[in-house]
């Protein structure tokens, strides 16, 4: 009870009533959306690798790319946290490979590639490859680079990263919402195939899936 009235005091010293009552409501509205219903809806992108890659402006940004090495999780603890850091290591371990962009020392892009089965944990699908198949996973800018390219330019590295392990086809999915994420892998090629809906009523989960049309 200490630590809820600290923090129902620092809330009201913030910004008075106003900002109590808006901490109130968002903390409703979690509950709401974690233990009684919530629909979150994302897009499977895909792409022909057997299909020439196509070329996109390099960022507006100088870049040094390299593959993740292991001594350099170090430098991502103001971006990931300490289980993320430990998942990582064993991708590694595990012979995947993560690209990284570097502006002047400093993380600006890394972005995940697969050849393996993988478990998407924020919509909660399992991704079955095939052996000449590919997933792109877990990318992220850092906010002071979006907008110069550079999560496109990179989202192709990774597709001929993929090329070159043997894949002949790849996918990726974005949250629906995210429509400048999903519009920079369709500059890269990417064309949507399908939309899953991740659908919890009462803390039953279950998904439904969707074919979507060129114009969807």
């Amino acid at each position: 009870m200490t630590a809820v009235r600290e923090k129902i005091r620092d809330r009201y010293a913030e910004g008075g009533l106003s900002r109590l009552a808006e901490s109130f409501c968002n903390s409703i509205r979690k509950l709401f959306s974690t233990y009684v219903y919530f629909n979150r809806k994302a897009r499977v992108l895909a792409w022909s690798l057997t299909d020439p890659i196509p070329e996109v402006e390099p960022p507006t940004v100088d870049i040094e790319i390299r593959e993740l090495r292991s001594e350099e999780i170090e430098h991502f603890k103001d971006i990931i946290r300490k289980e993320k850091a430990i998942l990582w290591q064993r991708r590694l371990e595990e012979g995947k490979v993560a690209l990284v962009a570097w502006h002047k020392g400093e993380v600006a892009w890394f972005g995940w590639v697969s050849v393996e089965f993988e478990h998407e944990p924020v919509f909660d699908v399992e991704l079955k490859l095939k052996s000449d198949e590919g997933y792109l996973l877990d990318a992220y800018t850092r906010p002071e680079y979006r907008g110069s390219g550079l999560h496109t330019y990179m989202s192709v590295k990774r597709l001929q990263k993929l090329k070159e392990m043997g894949g002949r086809r790849a996918f990726g999915i974005a949250a629906k919402k995210n429509v400048a994420s999903r519009k920079a892998h369709q500059r890269g090629g990417a064309v949507e195939v399908k939309e899953i809906s991740h659908i919890n009523i009462f803390g039953i989960k279950f998904h439904l899936w969707k074919d979507l049309k060129p114009e969807e």
